[in-house]
């Protein structure tokens, strides 16, 4: 009995015990911090896009000053230095407008709920008249670090309560009293860019008949295969490419403006260009080749199978003739189509077209010839070499890793035809590239 009595009490003990974990984790924690509002643009017009959200809007959460930095850059958010991030955190929400706005957003009370999601409840003014959407409210929000602890801020849920004490319409509100949104998390990637601008991609680039396209590179082993050269091995450690190929619009312009990337709130990327045109049309950049280098911590959750970008034309005026009529499109946005290429492919398809050149053959040691050539990154070579001209019976060598090789046991005397190409291993499959001009040589 004594037994059975201490299992119950065990028992109670354990129930009270959680009940009470429940009680008091359940229950949400009240944040203090500072709040600093401002009228005007979003995330997006750091890209000069006009994009609205889906719901009421989106929030970016900032936690060093490297990181404010890169929107301060963009003309975003300004008025903080690095002390202030040594002992806080900024969390900036956008807001779209409500129809009928009077007066906009109030300063909200913000509560950590048990699961650590950040909770704001604001107040909007609103009047009984509609009117379009036509801006963002922007809420800077200061926390000291030490008062976040736990906090979880890949989740922000939101709470608005319209207050219609002030409307000028005697109509009745078609709308419910309260709404509630969970704003969406959105990042300005801080990365580097080259671009380049030809008439066509080249060697390097072309892929197929695809006219935009992109691919990335995240090893060294792909990057030395693709035909770049100015990594090291050490970089991809950290570090990897986005390519960007495009042939964006119908007629030349002077230059491109990569306008700036975001990590979107659903883990795509979207990003911008200007195409840039003076007058008179001096410059021919019908392509362009983007490599953009981008920190792996800061895409590991980016779905790269998805990229959103645009293209507008725009123009230099100081450049422009009197008279001249600016284009109906200028200043507007194009959604380009573009495609996502495995990088595996473009190795290939350089490959196929790779073509050796600047060969040459020299004698040196009786029965032996020295052939050279111009060195194409991340291949292997093979060379063939025959007595006969149509190369028939002809010998080769493979797995030659250095642009030269001595040919040995020659017959003297003798005239030798020689040709080489380049080769790849892609797997479980090797291409190869063009087979060079035939060039030939009497051995010693």
């Amino acid at each position: 009995m004594k037994k059975l009595f201490c299992i119950i009490a065990s028992a109670i003990m354990a129930i009270t015990s959680v009940s009470f974990t429940l009680f008091f984790t359940s229950a949400d924690t009240a944040l203090s911090f500072n709040s600093k509002w401002s009228f005007g643009g979003s995330v997006y017009s750091a890209l000069d896009i006009d994009q609205q959200i889906a719901g009421l809007g989106y929030y970016i959460f900032i936690q060093s000053n490297d990181e404010y930095k890169i929107l301060e850059s963009k003309g975003l958010i300004n008025g903080y230095n690095k002390s202030f991030f040594d002992q806080n955190v900024l969390l900036v929400n956008w807001l779209i407008s409500y129809n009928g706005g009077r007066g906009g957003y109030e300063n909200p009370t913000i509560s950590k709920g048990a699961d650590g999601t950040l909770k704001f409840n604001y107040k909007y003014n609103k009047s009984y008249i509609s009117m379009p959407v036509v801006a963002y409210d922007k809420n800077l929000i200061e926390f000291k670090k030490s008062d976040i602890s736990g906090a979880d801020f890949s989740k922000i849920t939101v709470n608005v309560t319209l207050d219609y004490s002030n409307a000028t319409s005697n109509s009745v509100p078609n709308t419910t009293p309260d709404e509630k949104v969970t704003l969406k998390m959105v990042n300005i990637l801080n990365y580097t860019n080259k671009i380049k601008t030809s008439n066509s991609f080249g060697v390097d680039f072309k892929n197929g008949k695809r006219k935009n396209y992109y691919f990335i590179i995240d090893n060294y082993k792909d990057y030395k295969a693709c035909g770049f050269t100015e990594k090291k091995a050490e970089f991809f450690k950290n570090n990897m490419l986005l390519v960007n190929c495009i042939y964006g619009i119908k007629y030349t312009c002077d230059s491109y403006v990569n306008k700036g990337m975001v990590k979107n709130f659903d883990n795509t990327l979207i990003m911008s260009y200007n195409a840039v045109w003076g007058f008179p049309k001096s410059k021919t950049a019908t392509h362009i080749t983007d490599i953009i280098e981008l920190k792996k911590s800061e895409v590991k959750d980016v779905d790269f199978s998805k990229l959103t970008v645009y293209l507008r034309n725009d123009f230099n005026y100081s450049t422009w003739s009197p008279g001249m009529v600016v284009p109906s499109n200028a200043l507007t946005y194009n959604k380009l189509k573009m495609s996502y290429v495995d990088v595996s492919s473009v190795i290939k398809g350089n490959i196929k077209k790779t073509q050796v050149k600047k060969l040459k053959v020299k004698p040196i040691k009786e029965k032996q010839l020295k052939v050279s050539w111009k060195k194409i990154n991340g291949v292997k070579y093979e060379v063939k070499y025959s007595l006969k001209k149509g190369m028939k019976n002809a010998k080769v060598k493979k797995n030659i890793k250095k642009n030269n090789v001595t040919l040995k046991k020659l017959k003297s005397g003798k005239k030798y035809y020689i040709k080489i190409r380049a080769y790849q291993k892609i797997g479980n499959k090797t291409y190869t590239g063009k087979w060079s001009k035939k060039i030939s040589k009497t051995v010693k």
